[in-house]
């Protein structure tokens, strides 16, 4: 019985080194998520002139969860209430970005962007794209330098912390 709960110990303990790993690499790819819609967004309003709810209802298409998601539902927030593009930005973000791997910094750069969405005319708006795209840029190489430097560590502590549990109760 005693074996049964160590192998049950040191499988949790690496499942939750596992786990912690995983959230390191699935931020880059959900910045690398953004900076494609940014992308999108900037081709659709800069070259085709399409209304916002049309080019995030094409983005949250193109797109996989949660970043797909979080555009889809600002399609729905946009028909479904009168505020203000702004505001139903930053409702979205602030109610969705729990589900996503990433970190508050890109939050603050996706709410910094929302509040210039729509509000200025398309170069205004292109340069503002282009801004959010340098600062998530930068957030993608810090991301990239802590996978490599936290998720195999996470990994190998998870299996070192269930050895250690399962040597201090045998």
């Amino acid at each position: 019985m005693k074996w049964v709960g160590a192998i049950l110990i040191l499988l949790t303990c690496t499942w939750v080194g596992i786990d912690f790993a995983n959230q390191y690499k699935k931020r880059p790819q959900q910045i690398r998520d953004l900076l494609q819609a940014l992308q999108i967004m900037e081709a659709e309003i800069v070259y085709a002139q399409k209304p916002i709810e049309t080019i995030c209802r094409y983005i949250s298409k193109q797109l996989s969860f949660p970043i797909g998601s979080l555009f889809q539902r600002l399609v729905n927030e946009l028909n479904e209430t009168e505020i203000s593009l702004d505001d139903c930005w930053e409702n979205v973000i602030e109610e969705e970005w729990h589900f996503t791997a990433l970190k508050s910094k890109e939050k603050q750069i996706m709410l910094q962007f929302g509040q210039s969405l729509g509000r200025h005319n398309i170069e205004q708006q292109r340069k503002q794209i282009q801004l959010a795209r340098v600062h998530l840029q930068y957030e993608l190489d810090e991301a990239l330098e802590e996978e490599k430097r936290f998720s195999s560590m996470y990994r190998v502590l998870g299996v070192l912390s269930g050895l250690l549990f399962v040597l201090i109760l045998i």
